[in-house]
């Protein structure tokens, strides 16, 4: 009788264990890159699988074997994945967010953001025209290799060089639009530019830790990120369109292929 009431437990736990199990990952899954807003995207719907990846383009791949249903990332980010993966996968071009990207340095930092301020705002046109650049791929992107970290005057630049086309390697060169806006500043006020790659999530704590002076990363503006760090005046704005969320999609599938607006994509989202 023992060895009978112990056999239904188990097979009574075993049984919960499972139905939890489903109950947890029974929704489609949707990836993002790690800690970015994407992700809060993602799980701001409850009945999503939200599964976070080091960078969109190994969600992508994931996508594309099967693993996951859809990506969610930023919109140039995602035009550029969807250049790569052109047979297999296509953008949903609807923004589903509205959001503005800024430098960001330690907390108290006035001096050094005063200057990244001034650099904007006196090379406003200059730095329109590398995004434009990239963004319409008319560019010819720049190369930057590291050289000497402790030499005088060093400025150490924190990114992920994993979100082409702000910032991504090229052999063993740092290349995007925020290393050539980087390079600009510290060519104007005398800095020796040292680029830190480092996973997103990292990017904010080594800010705050002093492993680096500044974030240049397609850092997106929150509230939450705004108690962390200072940011500076934006230079990437949803003014532009490509500063939003968008969903990435296999190329045969139709889900989203007759949504006009972010409205149309969310009702169908809350019953996926």
């Amino acid at each position: 009788m023992k060895k009978v009431i112990l056999a239904l437990l188990i097979v009574a736990m075993i049984s919960v264990s499972c139905f939890s199990l489903m109950a947890c990952n029974s929704g489609v899954a949707v990836g993002f890159q790690n800690a970015t807003t994407g992700k809060d995207y993602v799980e701001s719907f409850s009945n999503l699988t939200a599964k976070g990846y080091s960078s969109a383009g190994l969600a992508v791949q994931d996508m594309i074997n099967g693993r996951i249903k859809y990506v969610v990332t930023d919109k140039a980010v995602a035009k550029e994945l969807v250049k790569a993966y052109s047979d297999k996968v296509k953008l949903i071009d609807i923004n589903l967010t509205k959001e503005k990207y800024a430098f960001a340095v330690k907390n108290g930092n006035d001096e050094l953001l005063a200057k990244v301020n001034e650099f904007l705002a006196n090379n406003s046109d200059e730095v329109q025209a590398i995004i434009e650049g990239y963004t319409n791929g008319t560019i010819t992107p720049k190369k930057f290799t590291n050289g000497d970290k402790n030499a005088p005057n060093t400025l150490i630049v924190a990114t992920n060089a994993e979100f082409d086309p702000f910032e991504y390697m090229d052999g063993g060169a740092f290349s995007g639009i925020d290393m050539e806006i980087m390079a600009m500043f510290c060519e104007e006020y005398g800095y020796t530019m040292y680029v830190e790659n480092m996973a997103f999530e990292a990017v904010v704590t080594s800010i705050q830790t002093d492993k680096a002076d500044i974030a240049a990363a397609a850092l997106t503006v929150t509230i939450a990120r705004a108690e962390q760090v200072s940011f500076s005046d934006a230079y990437f704005l949803d003014d532009g369109e490509d500063a939003s969320q968008v969903i990435i999609a296999p190329i045969a599938d139709t889900t989203f292929d007759n949504c006009k607006t972010k409205e149309d994509v969310e009702a169908i989202i809350k019953n996926l």
